[in-house]
């Protein structure tokens, strides 16, 4: 069995390739660097690995780090080097560095159709031959040309086909050929090619002298001198001159191959708005108020009343039923107000989810959210965050437990750490159906809602960020590197699996943890210690709400059922739906809720912890027990603290 290293810059379209040729449902997406980790897929009896997308051998990210160890170490049989053919030169910058490590390259150029899109075409068959080594053109997205590159694959392999090495001007070929020939390059590891080592240690290359004995001193001394004499010569400085050389190399290349393109001109793009220093900030939230309108004002407004209809009509048909067939009161009892009022109180909230789930999908898919990465990276620095940390914060809306994990891509610790611990104020998607159920009954026809809990979750990461660089001033500052997608019409298939995905699973928790907790909060809330039936206010789960919910009381939800609905939401947030259904019932919350409480409820939830899923999240990759028992207590203490905030202004206003 062979073994395919799929590697490229982020966003020309390697993970869509990765699915066309192994069936794989990976996520694909508009963010540089979505593979993280390596992935693995099968494809014709071949191993083939998606690598962490990257611009150079010479690492600067963790995915570079990750791409360069596996293409050195493990040595692949074959390197399959994914280019953006509408960015050839930039892209071709890396193929120069896969040339020199000897191993068998096949360089794909993907995007064809927007190749034609843009009225430019590449002549593959000249590229091949100044590159020496196969050449294809496809369409990932299309699925054009994946069988001729199947064909080609199988080609590469049996007739593997090495390129040559790039030449350098004739000053720095000169030093290249006098490092080759030192005694001190014979000791590289095994797969390292001479031509390779010799660039990397005239260049210094911290990663490569890792591997490497001590440089004696007569190497390092013609080292010294070869650098001073090229900086001299150059006016610049070593690494910066080879990738000078490089990109000349890659600018032939290009120039020579490309044989037809049509000039274009200038015109308005909806970048002039969307990455403005001003208008850019109120353009995202006119879009996500849009959003949210629509998922929760036009979709919530319709479909909530007439699922809650549905599942009270089959709750009274089943007791009814239950009781003409001499079913005991206990069966029915658990099926109509435990599972029923449950499991159908969160269901009610699926159409909404849906719509939220597609447009924020679409958003993803047509490059729209990787510009809100760009116009936010100087303001996430300046609270102490990395620009990278946008990431997670905008994963976070639709679960807190990848968004926790996609963290590992910010290099400095702290503001790692400080990403983790405000990554949860960013509503997900479990906290939505509470919001609506709140917004049903307390602030009807005021859609507006639903985007100020987005608002308060953005200021508290603010604040928390403020507050922690003010602590600890440190300078861990560096700016985000983050490449720009083409905008692009969403591919019905991606936004259709992602929408799927994130609703299949918020299904799939309904039945599951919330049927399971539906049954249990039934159980407790009609039964008592000594285990007899009693009403639900001397029940078992009165008894323990009631220990807890005086400290609530401040908060204006000081009752038993809340507190109890609080505590089930540390297993799924969904739970506290279902939970109030169960011992409320939804129709009955203004008996309890005014409307300022029903707002510092929705306070509390949005920051207080996450679900245990997500706080096990937050464990592992703060990797310190005392620093998550921080972040927790920071997070429910901040939490009460703006909750009371909110109730008091409210009652002030109202």
């Amino acid at each position: 069995m062979h073994t395919i290293a799929l590697v490229g810059n982020p966003n020309s379209g390697k993970t869509t390739l990765f699915n066309a040729l192994t069936g794989s449902t990976a996520y694909v997406g508009n963010w540089p660097g979505v593979t993280v980790e390596k992935k693995e897929g099968m494809t014709n009896g071949h191993k083939i690995l998606d690598l962490p997308g990257i611009y150079s051998l010479s690492p600067y990210s963790p995915e570079e780090k990750i791409s360069r160890r596996y293409i050195l170490d493990e040595q692949p049989d074959l390197i399959i080097d994914v280019i953006d053919a509408t960015n050839l030169e930039r892209s071709l910058y890396l193929s120069t560095q896969l040339a020199e490590l000897g191993r068998p390259l096949l360089l794909v150029l993907n995007m064809e159709d927007l190749l034609i899109k843009d009225g430019i075409a590449i002549d593959t068959k000249r590229l091949s031959q100044m590159f020496g080594t196969p050449v294809v053109q496809i369409s990932a997205t299309k699925k054009t040309g994946i069988d001729e590159l199947k064909e080609q694959i199988e080609q590469s392999l049996a007739n593997p086909q090495t390129p040559p090495c790039p030449l350098f001007s004739s000053s720095i070929e000169r030093k290249l050929t006098t490092l080759i020939e030192d005694d001190y390059l014979h000791d590289i590891p095994q797969g390292r090619q001479m031509r390779w080592a010799a660039i990397k240690l005239l260049e210094g290359d911290e990663l490569f002298l890792e591997t490497m004995p001590p440089i004696p001193p007569e190497l390092n001394t013609y080292l010294e001198e070869t650098r001073a004499h090229l900086e001299e010569l150059y006016d610049d400085d070593v690494e910066s001159i080879i990738v000078d050389q490089r990109y000349k190399v890659a600018e032939k290349l290009a120039r020579e191959s490309l044989v037809r393109q049509e000039v274009k001109a200038k015109r308005f793009t909806f970048d002039v708005i969307a990455t403005h220093r001003i208008w850019a900030i109120p353009l995202f939230i006119l879009i996500m108020s849009g959003v949210f309108f629509l998922s929760v004002g036009v979709v919530g407004g319709g479909t909530t009343p007439l699922l809650e209809g549905f599942f009270e009509s089959l709750a009274e048909w089943v007791t009814v039923k239950g009781e003409s067939w001499q079913i005991h009161p206990f069966l029915i009892g658990i099926l109509s107000d435990g599972i029923i009022a449950g499991v159908g109180a969160v269901l009610t909230f699926v159409p909404q989810l849906f719509i939220l789930f597609l447009l924020l999908s679409i958003l993803e898919d047509c490059g729209y959210m990787a510009r809100i990465a760009f116009i936010m990276d100087r303001q996430m620095r300046s609270m102490g965050l990395s620009g990278k940390s946008i990431i997670p914060l905008v994963i976070g809306t639709g679960c807190t437990v990848p968004a926790i994990m996609s963290t590992r891509t910010i290099e400095h610790q702290k503001q790692r750490e400080l990403t983790i611990i405000v990554t949860p104020f960013i509503p997900c998607g479990a906290k939505m159906p509470i919001f609506a159920l709140m917004l049903t009954y307390f602030f009807q026809n005021k859609w507006y809602m639903a985007p100020l809990m987005y608002v308060m979750g953005i200021l508290a990461v603010i604040t928390t960020g403020l507050l922690a660089r003010a602590i600890d001033r440190h300078k861990e500052t560096n700016a985000f590197i983050l490449e720009l997608p083409r905008y692009q019409m969403p591919s019905p298939k991606s936004v259709w699996r992602q929408t799927k995905d994130r609703t299949l699973g918020f299904i799939y928790k309904a039945g599951t943890i919330i049927l399971l907790a539906s049954i249990l909060i039934y159980l407790l809330s009609s039964y008592s210690f000594a285990f007899k039936t009693v009403d639900a206010e001397e029940s078992m789960l009165a008894i323990m709400g009631r220990v807890i919910a005086p400290i609530f009381i401040p908060l204006g939800f000081g009752f038993w059922q809340a507190a109890v609905a609080l505590l089930t939401g540390i297993a799924a947030k969904e739970t506290i739906v279902s939970t109030l259904s169960v011992v409320i019932g939804t129709s009955s919350l203004t008996n309890f809720f005014d409307p300022a409480g029903a707002l510092a409820f929705m306070t509390f939830i949005l920051l207080s912890s996450p679900c245990v899923a997500a706080m096990a999240a937050m464990l592992k990759e703060l990797d310190s027990k005392r620093k998550f028992l921080f972040a927790v207590v920071w997070q429910f203490g901040f939490a009460y603290v703006v909750s009371l905030l909110v109730r008091c202004i409210v009652l002030i206003i109202v």
